[in-house]
């Protein structure tokens, strides 16, 4: 009978009862030996596919542990319909196979296919049939892709330079110190490059018309609508005609035609 874990901590203590050994390094080794294996047995299983697993026929489906506990065994033969069973029958008596094809059932896409156990290729159909396309396995072919694309990524993180992040961080800064637009100091006495919106509120606290160019531009003068236009050319508005229903008319003016006419009257 075991001694209560109390009691046997105080006789361990004053020495009467010995202290437990610790385990020997051999269980570690076992434990690193006993996942190597788990691993090839894995890699097996993966290279076969689980046995009732319906998407075994997909060269990129590579089985998992789901595969094995969803799908379990597949069908049996017994559920297959009596058409299929018919068509088998009609195949076997016109492509009888050669001796080194073998007919196997698989459980997961619950039907037959046929296997060449001297080259390990396969086929949906028998292989003297018009429709026979003779390749390796799905399993096979997914196993071989994520294998060299295993390979590839080490390839490229290998090839990857550790300091790489580093050096282009330097070579920013550097190119910043050379070019003076990539420049951010503090320092400078450019002043920063402002927005349209923001140059729209500049010019409303300064009391410009959002259409005058000096509230959108930089180094414009203020002015009015006719700035920058020349008075002084014969064809100027005239601005002796008033009143709401006149418009401003260019030289000459209506008045001033009907004085040259009588003149020319008087004469």
């Amino acid at each position: 009978m075991p001694l209560p874990p109390a009691l046997l901590a105080r006789l361990q203590k004053r020495g009467i009862v010995a202290q437990p050994q610790a385990p020997p390094p051999r269980i570690e080794v076992y434990a690193e030996h006993q996942k190597d294996e788990d691993d090839e047995d894995e890699e097996t299983q993966n290279h076969s596919g689980a046995p009732g697993c319906p998407n075994k026929w997909n060269e990129f489906h590579q089985c998992t542990e789901f595969c094995y506990e969803h799908w379990r065994e597949g069908g049996s033969e017994d559920t297959l319909p009596a058409v299929y069973l018919a068509r088998r029958k009609e195949w076997q008596r016109k492509y009888p196979l050669a001796e080194n094809w073998k007919e196997i059932y698989d459980a997961g896409v619950r039907r037959y296919y046929y296997w060449n156990f001297y080259t390990d290729e396969v086929s949906w159909f028998p292989p003297k049939h018009p429709r026979a396309i003779i390749t390796i396995s799905g399993p096979q072919a997914a196993a071989i892709f994520y294998d060299e694309l295993k390979k590839e990524q080490a390839v490229k993180a290998q090839s990857k330079p550790k300091g790489n992040k580093r050096r282009n961080n330097d070579d920013k800064n550097e190119k910043k110190e050379r070019d003076p637009m990539l420049r951010r100091d503090g320092d400078s006495d450019e002043e920063p490059e402002l927005s349209e919106r923001d140059k729209l509120k500049r010019a409303r606290k300064r009391g410009i018309d959002p259409m005058d160019p000096a509230a959108y531009g930089d180094n414009v003068p203020v002015g009015g609508w006719s700035a920058g236009m020349n008075s002084d050319i014969a064809e100027a508005a005239d601005d002796s005609a008033t009143g709401a229903l006149f418009e401003k008319r260019p030289y000459p003016a209506p008045g001033a035609i009907l004085a040259a006419r009588k003149k020319n009257a008087e004469k």
